[in-house]
This record gives structure tokens, sequence and C-alpha cells, in this order.
């Protein structure tokens, strides 16, 4: 079941145009995660309104248990495949059953959208 080794894209905070603050993609910090995770797919569904078509393709991310990832809402992930996703919604970090204060596995969404 953890067969997939993924990376994590994070993004500096720049500021931007009339001061707002927006990710700088183009120079965010690669860490490839040694733990192999679970990537199962989610949802797919299709835009065809104009001006364009769409498709949103969604995976779910599952690590083994006892394994804590650092990944957050504003991070995207790179798959195995090459394909880059966003993190969609927050990280779930599921409390150990019996090991107070420790987590038990993490899983979190992720979605691409093309079109």
């Amino acid at each position: 079941m953890y067969t997939q080794r993924i990376t994590r894209l994070r993004a500096p905070l720049v500021e931007g145009r009339l001061g707002s603050k927006t990710r700088d993609w183009p120079n965010a910090a690669e860490h490839t995660f040694p733990q192999l995770v679970a990537v199962q797919p989610a949802t797919s569904r299709e835009s065809t309104t104009e001006p364009r078509d769409q498709v949103i393709t969604g995976w779910r991310v599952f690590s083994p248990a006892g394994v804590d990832l650092d990944v957050l809402a504003s991070d995207r992930i790179r798959l195995e495949n090459g394909v880059v996703c966003e993190v969609i919604g927050e990280v779930g970090r599921w409390p150990h059953p019996i090991r107070r204060g420790a987590v038990h596995h993490v899983e979190f969404d992720l979605q691409r959208v093309t079109g």
C-alpha cells in the first residue's frame, strides 16, 4: 500500500504588487520524504463552461503508522510520476491511540487542475 515517494515544494512568501504577499513558486524549496506513502485516487471532474474546458483531479495521501510528514496547506506536492499538485485544505494529523501527544499517521488531499 505504501509504495510512492513524494516531494514537498514549499515556496517562500514575497512581497507582490501593491504590497500583497504571494508565493514565489519558481524558488520553492524541495524536500523528498524518505518514507513511502500511499497515494489514492479520490475525485475527478470536468468543467466544460466557457472560456475553456478544465479537468480537476484529486488524490488522498496517507502516511504509514508512526510517520508525521511536514506538510502544510500552503505546500505543493510532486508525485513520483512528476505531476505537481496543490495541497487542498488542512493536513489531518491523527492522534496516536496509545502514546499521548504523538501522531499516528497523516492524511491530506491533493488537487491538480488542467485546461
